[in-house]
């Protein structure tokens, strides 16, 4: 089995370690190829894929939801009889033919708990702008849109700054959002490591972080401190590690033709949501409201304990 990324992240470690777990748990080959953020890039390691005899099974987190390299690709692997799933990032409606089931977040749920957290955090509303890899893909369109709905009409969003997967424009995007905009009161980063960029912004303008909410997706590595030393508000944490255990125990169920296996892991036949943690510094945080919603709001102590007994690093 081949698992293709989107990008070159540190939240991909995650995934890999549910992979590498769910090959022992389940009996599989699996790797993990990693994309550069361009969409030529899928397109190749998919073309690569057909030559490969061996490998019966492809799980691709779709860069862009209509890249039509991509879908060609796709729908070519399954003509030569290998199944296709997309995790963490689908593929368009449009296009759902191309692959047999989705495995991960519901991200236009996860973008209205992000909006949720910020208007709890910040109910005086204000200007927001947001920030993130490909504006492009399912996920951010979907996390967009929901942030926009969860926060309400309070906040205006002032821009979405795009950096393809660039870690240093990441940073350089929150540097020039603040410059256009000085009366900006919210930043909202949608990846995982535009978490990091903002945090480490923060904690060089200690003046802008006094008047700025900051929420974010994920966890990774380098903004886990970040969240103890309140420089990020509130992240909305997907389950990575998830989406690579299921998406080999759903690859191999259905290479087999394990029907009981695949109904249980798709109780509709085509979707799984892997589902959202909401992670703040402290227990006294106005968003642990959330639970009240049956939402899981964990602290930052809370969330590394989760880590360490996974043998992960980030999420």
């Amino acid at each position: 089995m081949i698992f293709i990324s989107n990008t070159n992240s540190d939240w991909w470690s995650a995934v890999e370690k549910g992979m590498q777990d769910g090959g022992t748990e389940f009996g599989a080959e699996v790797s993990l190829r990693r994309n550069d953020g361009q969409v030529q890039g899928q397109i190749d390691k998919l073309r690569e894929v057909l030559s490969m005899p061996d490998v019966h099974g492809v799980a691709i987190s779709a860069l862009e939801a209509n890249a039509p390299g991509v879908i060609d690709a796709m729908n070519d692997l399954q003509k030569a009889g290998k199944v296709v799933i997309t995790i963490d990032s689908d593929v368009d409606a449009a296009h759902a033919d191309a692959r047999r089931a989705y495995i991960g977040t519901n991200n236009a749920e996860a973008g209205r708990v992000a909006g949720q957290a910020l208007a709890l955090l910040r109910p005086e509303g204000g200007k927001m702008a947001m920030f993130v890899g490909a504006a492009s893909a399912a996920n951010a369109r979907a996390r967009e849109e929901g942030v926009l709905e969860g926060a309400g009409d309070a906040f205006e969003r002032t821009q979405t700054w795009e950096d393809s997967g660039d870690h240093s424009r990441a940073r350089q995007n929150v540097q020039s959002a603040l410059s256009k905009t000085p009366d900006l009161g919210a930043l909202v980063g949608l990846y995982s490591y535009n978490a990091t960029g903002i945090a480490e912004e923060m904690a060089n303008s200690p003046q802008v972080r006094e008047r700025v909410t900051v929420v974010t997706f994920d966890l990774d590595e380098a903004a886990r401190p970040h969240l103890n030393l309140g420089n990020i508000d509130a992240t909305i944490c997907q389950n990575p590690y998830e989406m690579g255990r299921l998406g080999v125990q759903l690859l191999k169920a259905l290479i087999e033709k394990d029907d009981a296996t695949v109904a249980e892991i798709l109780p509709d036949g085509k979707y799984r949501d892997t589902g959202v943690r909401i992670v703040v510094p402290q227990t006294e945080s106005p968003v642990s409201e959330l639970r009240d919603d049956g939402l899981e709001v964990l602290t930052i102590d809370e969330m590394n304990s989760w880590l360490e007994s996974k043998g992960l690093q980030s999420t």
